[in-house]
């Protein structure tokens, strides 16, 4: 692995700012949930079961700034309220307010502050975020297809954007260009026959050329740092090289119309964090334009095998993507030109077992 070193200041000797990484659950709703758990001293059951049930039928009939509220019954003697609130503020009303009521209400039959009679807890609702693991199995499942017209495009960047890139996932598919250290790489996570999957690493001033994504579907998510996206419209080109296509369709050249700029799009962990091309869409190129490293997640399905290639003074030219232009390929830093197909490894909890009642059913057999 090789550091790449970075310029802090910009050019006007101002240091440039970094966007702070957001926290997983800035990812969410911002919702708050705050729970309370109630125990009855043993002499006080009846008398707590009864407040507990009126306080729950309470709770359950409030409305304004509360999106969930459950009731946890445990055992006679123990009940803990779950209560989610649209906001902090919304949470501390509450607390200021009807909690206080509450725990009057409780007041002889719990010991107020004993840590094994009252528990209070407050938090942000985590997000249903996706760790680098659980994203590629989604994505083992979900892109499937040799052309990105059979790709459900928003529901796979939906589920892209619910990824929280931790350092320690990422950070072994991190390799720079011994040779050329302000040239990106290209680092493959994963590939099959749908899809690759690839790190690429952006040194500070560093830029793709302006390509196209052949039959592909290409989404592009911010791991890192901070990289700007350009998008073109897909310009015309001339007859000359349509023709040269069909008689050498990997190594065509000629020239294109001029390129005009669709839009251009800043990616960064604090703001948009993701974006999607292909040939339908347009061409685009991307651009470090800072003066630190920056780190993209991006998947093109299927593989790319060949692509063409734009230049702002109007030439045109086709390229074939050979399999393995990889700096790494799993972590491992590339010897040869050898693909991989990525292992699916096994997710700590078996979901798809559960939502298909293997285990109910397994119960059932169990007590026949």
């Amino acid at each position: 692995m090789v550091s790449v070193p970075s310029d802090d200041s910009s050019e006007d000797g101002c240091v440039e700012p970094c966007k702070k990484r957001p926290k997983l659950c800035e990812m969410g709703t911002g919702e708050i949930v705050h729970i309370i758990s109630y125990k009855a001293l043993p002499s006080k059951i009846e008398e707590f079961e009864c407040k507990a049930q009126s306080m729950a039928n309470c709770l359950y009939h409030m409305q304004s700034g509360i999106t969930d509220i459950r009731v946890c019954h445990p055992k006679c003697g123990e009940v803990i309220f779950v209560i989610t609130f649209l906001s902090k503020r919304d949470q501390e009303m509450f607390q200021d307010g009807p909690q206080r009521d509450g725990e009057k209400a409780f007041e002889g039959l719990v010991e107020k502050g004993d840590k094994e009679t009252m528990i209070q807890m407050t938090g942000c609702l985590m997000p249903a975020a996706h760790t680098l693991k659980s994203l590629l199995a989604y994505l083992k499942m979900n892109v499937i297809g040799s052309s990105h017209n059979e790709h459900d495009v928003r529901s796979i960047q939906k589920e892209l954007s619910k990824w929280y890139p931790r350092p320690s996932e990422f950070e072994k598919y991190v390799h720079w260009d011994d040779k050329d250290p302000n040239k990106y790489t290209r680092n493959l996570i994963f590939s099959n026959v749908n899809m690759d999957v690839i790190l690429m690493c952006w040194p500070p001033g560093s830029k793709s050329s302006i390509h196209d994504h052949d039959e592909s579907s290409c989404w592009v998510v911010m791991v890192e740092g901070s990289i700007v996206e350009v998008q073109y419209g897909m310009p015309q080109v001339d007859r000359k090289f349509i023709e040269t296509e069909m008689r050498n369709p990997s190594g065509a050249v000629g020239r294109c119309g001029k390129l005009r700029i669709l839009n251009e799009a800043k990616l960064d962990p604090g703001g948009c964090t993701s974006s999607y091309a292909n040939n339908d869409i347009g061409i685009h190129r991307v651009e470090n334009r800072t003066t630190r490293p920056a780190y993209t997640l991006h998947v093109y399905a299927p593989p790319l095998q060949k692509m063409k290639i734009f230049k702002e003074t109007g030439e045109v030219s086709v390229h074939t993507v050979h399999r393995c232009p990889f700096t790494s390929i799993d972590g491992e830093r590339c010897i040869d030109n050898e693909g991989i197909v990525g292992k699916r490894k096994a997710a700590d909890i078996d979901v798809e077992a559960w939502n298909g009642d293997q285990y109910f059913n397994q119960r059932s057999q169990t007590s026949i």
